[in-house]
């Protein structure tokens, strides 16, 4: 499926696709208007999405968006310093670090492999802070443990497991933990959210974003009658809970997304629960995880979720609901849906510009820009977008002013490969067929992408040049038994930490 007038990409510099300038057909469109009062009157006539009392401007050209993304630090400032990556997608949720002196060149063979531990079967990622790596890990199929090792040696510093006994399709772990100075937060792939002390090494409180939001008129502890009986019940989504913690001033904020309840905000210290927002979309199918961001000057938290019938095919399955919520009360500011179906949402949304996301998932979505205008209390939300790049597993990744996607072929995804856009939409480049990593993850710093070739193993390191693609080396650097090298990387003081499904490995790529 195809917006009218789009064509298929090209590789290298091709410049025609420009996801902010698509043409929006009079006759197909989502008008929605949101106000304090009321329920939302929706018409829905087609395809691209507009949402709001009256049609939207043309967009504007897109400014620098880099340096506004520094704002959202100011929400987050005690997370990290520079050359730290202490959660999901980095200091910032963006894919990308401001660290500099990294190698442009490896010898023969490849970047020095520093240290080695082994792990269980997984897909977590690690996270850094302050020389230390965590890393929630799975023992078969009956605890998981939180491992902190030390960042120069691999040595293990400390461990703490608890029981989560269970099998899941894809074993092992799931997400990147959640550091802080004090603390460390992290949700298990059977919903148990725990905060761990850093000093004493111990638990400091759990919940469970499955059992405790069981509604007790529905999860009566007796078999369901019917399969909307069973539907309607709390549960776990399909693969596990794969979101990671959002910290946001003094409290946690994490998705159980029930019937009734969206998301759910902890104080960080206590546990004690602050806040929870109404329906944003079940969790069968949803493995996302919450997005923290300013849009429009206002501190917002986006997330994706499904509200159908998980049975439903890819194609058959409704839109996905964008929601966004303030982090500050859960009150749900604004809501839109995908202009296409969207049955699995994985990727971070991202945001680009000071009013826009960009938002990509594979399953037939394809790239999508999210346009927000606020006046008073009221939000604007106009959709365009394209179904010839699309992530299906890793997170986009902005660095200096341009967007960079991991589009794989399967499962609904594009064939592009790996694509540079800028903020406007327009290719700068793309590998193409001829050229995939699988659904390996990449990141990005000092003029580089590092991006693991998630079958093989193999670590390529690339020029973030937006004016051509060029690859600068490659080298095997997980014995990737199995496949699926699909966890998210780290960077920190010059060292990239990676791991396939049963080593973590510390790899220097600092200039010597």
């Amino acid at each position: 499926m195809r917006l009218r007038g789009l064509e298929p990409p090209r590789p290298y510099g091709h410049k025609d696709l420009n996801l902010a300038r698509l043409p929006i057909p009079p006759q197909a469109r989502i008008e929605r208007t949101h106000s304090r009062r009321g329920d939302p009157a929706v018409n829905l006539r087609g395809y691209t999405t507009q949402v709001g009392n009256r049609a939207m401007d043309n967009y504007m050209r897109v400014r620098a968006a880099f340096s506004r993304v520094l704002l959202i630090l100011g929400l987050a400032a005690s997370l990290a310093t520079a050359d730290d990556w202490p959660q999901f997608q980095g200091p910032t949720r963006t894919g990308s670090s401001v660290e500099t002196g990294l190698a442009r060149i490896w010898g023969e063979r490849g970047p020095k492999i520093l240290w080695t531990v082994d792990v269980g079967a997984g897909f977590a990622g690690a996270a850094v802070r302050d020389g230390q790596v965590y890393l929630l890990d799975r023992i078969g199929e009956r605890q998981d443990v939180l491992r902190c090792v030390d960042l120069a040696t691999g040595r293990e510093l400390w461990t703490c497991a608890y029981d989560a006994p269970g099998t899941l399709p894809y074993a092992g772990s799931r997400q990147v933990a959640t550091v802080d100075e004090k603390l460390v937060l992290a949700v298990g792939p059977f919903g148990h959210l725990n905060c761990f002390d850093r000093n004493t090494h111990k638990i400091v409180w759990s919940h469970h974003l499955v059992d405790d939001f069981k509604d007790p008129a529905i999860d009566d502890g007796q078999k369901p009658a019917t399969r909307a009986d069973k539907l309607a019940r709390a549960q776990l989504p399909q693969w596990g809970m794969t979101q990671s913690p959002v910290l946001y001033n003094d409290v946690v904020i994490v998705g159980p997304q029930t019937q009734k309840v969206g998301l759910a905000a902890y104080d960080k210290s206590t546990g004690q629960l602050r806040w929870t927002s109404a329906y944003i979309g079940r969790n069968w199918y949803s493995h996302v995880s919450a997005y923290l961001t300013v849009l429009c000057g206002v501190d917002q938290v986006i997330m994706l979720a499904q509200p159908s019938d998980p049975e439903k095919s890819p194609a058959n399955a409704p839109p996905a609901i964008i929601s966004s919520t303030d982090p500050k009360t859960g009150r749900i500011l604004w809501q839109a849906q995908t202009p296409r179906p969207y049955k699995i949402p994985i990727p971070q949304p991202l945001r680009i510009a000071d009013d826009r996301l960009l938002i990509t998932g594979g399953y037939g979505l394809g790239c999508l820009i999210v346009k927000a205008r606020k006046e008073a209390d009221n939000w604007s939300i106009d959709i365009s977008g394209t179904n010839t790049i699309a992530s299906h597993i890793q997170s986009p990744v902005l660095y200096n002013d341009h967007v960079y996607v991991q589009s794989h072929k399967e499962h609904g995804a594009a064939n592009s490969g790996l694509v540079c856009l800028d903020l406007n939409g327009q290719f700068c480049w793309q590998t193409g067929s001829k050229l995939q990593f699988d659904f390996g993850s990449f990141l990005l710093a000092d003029g580089l992408a590092f991006v693991m070739n998630g079958k093989n193993g193999e670590l390529n390191l690339v020029d973030a040049d937006p004016r051509g693609f060029k690859i600068l080396g490659k080298a095997k650097v997980l014995d990737a038994e199995g496949g699926n090298v699909w966890a998210p990387m780290a960077l920190s003081d010059g060292k990239l930490i990676i791991r396939d499904q049963h080593k973590m490995k510390c790899v220097e790529v600092r200039k010597p």
